[in-house]
């Protein structure tokens, strides 16, 4: 692998690609970047942070903005997590960076059996007829309720004072990323063996995501984010297997901002896309009409869908904010998408 000892390349932590993802870093601070080493070289740096715990967003931001040494990112590391990755941890992620650099990718939904499944043949015939899936007590009513006081204090904002709730610098997104309350969320026993149920694998890394706050539209203020609906992933087709998913961390109605999606659309994509004019972008054409259902749920539930669906989050038109918290499992060794459309 001579080629790759960039990517191989250690510090004190032995964690491979970490040296390289700050070499790229460097590079385009200098406005020279660096070409991949291997193709679609940015998911493999999702992978290994996602692997570390840290996520994409946080660690990115911290290179380019802080500039430190290769040293002083691993020091920032090590103090990110609360402590130096276990070896347990530094293997897996080694592990996956060698079948990366080897090519080694699987093809998704594997065939595996998975212990102990918590997702039900209903569910499962809601996966494969709509392409979502809502798992019902993912995690503990009393873990969904801290983790929504945890962001409103991280906000520092309060239920009872609506006013303060659209007096903020970020729209929707809350960069909260890394707290014992949000890692357990992402540990949760149950959300693992519902994305092992769909992936057909236990082998799975936690995305480290963002949190969101959307309070209820005003006149003047409407932070309902993406709410026009969209994919999150390239349409050249095939598209790969591919999940994501979001946690309620309060009650959420249906006209509280809940997610929505066009139910079976993964069935249909491939036609659709190949019945558009060739002038025609899919992400401009509007979706409304096409059969859109939004999706309640309590605290503590988890939605599951399919990339190929159109999703968004709806206007908020109740009276309380929707608090919600990104999570999505996923094998390092599921394919990605050779081009984007």
């Amino acid at each position: 692998m001579e080629e790759h000892s960039g990517i191989l390349e250690t510090g004190l932590l032995g964690i491979f690609h970490l040296k390289r993802i700050w070499d790229k870093s460097r590079a385009t601070l200098c406005g020279v970047p660096l070409p991949d080493l291997i193709p679609h070289e940015s998911e493999l740096d999702r992978v290994v942070l996602d692997s570390l715990g840290l996520g994409i967003v946080e660690p990115q931001h911290y290179l380019l903005h802080e500039r430190p040494s290769f040293s002083q990112l691993e020091t920032w590391i090590v103090g990110k997590l609360g402590s130096a990755p276990s070896p347990q941890c530094v293997e897996k992620t080694n592990r996956a960076v060698e079948a990366w650099l080897q090519g080694h990718f699987r093809s998704y939904p594997a065939a595996g059996a998975i212990d102990d499944p918590v997702l039900s043949a209903d569910d499962l015939a809601c996966w494969e007829d709509n392409g979502y899936v809502v798992l019902q007590h993912a995690i503990s009513r009393a873990d969904a309720q801290a983790s929504e006081q945890l962001v409103w204090d991280f906000l520092g904002l309060a239920p009872d004072q609506p006013d303060g709730w659209y007096q903020r610098d970020q729209i929707f997104w809350a960069d909260l990323f890394q707290h014992p309350l949000l890692n357990r969320n992402r540990s949760s026993p149950r959300i693992h063996k519902a994305f092992a149920q769909l992936w057909g694998t236990e082998d799975l890394i936690a995305s480290v995501d963002r949190v969101s706050f959307n309070p209820p539209v005003r006149t003047g203020n409407d932070h309902s984010g993406p709410s026009r609906l969209h994919w999150d992933a390239s349409l050249s087709q095939p598209m790969p297997f591919d999940v994501l998913g979001i946690l309620y961390l309060n009650d959420v109605a249906s006209n509280q901002g809940a997610f929505r999606c066009v139910p079976g659309f993964h069935r249909t994509i491939a036609s659709w896309l190949s019945g558009l004019p060739s002038d025609v972008n899919p992400r401009d054409v509007n979706l409304e009409d096409a059969g859109v259902v939004s999706l309640p749920g309590s605290a503590g539930d988890l939605v599951i869908w399919r990339q190929e669906l159109p999703h968004g989050s709806g206007k908020n038109v109740a009276a309380l904010p929707r608090i919600a918290h990104y999570i999505t499992l996923y094998p390092p060794d599921r394919g990605v998408n050779p081009a984007w459309r």
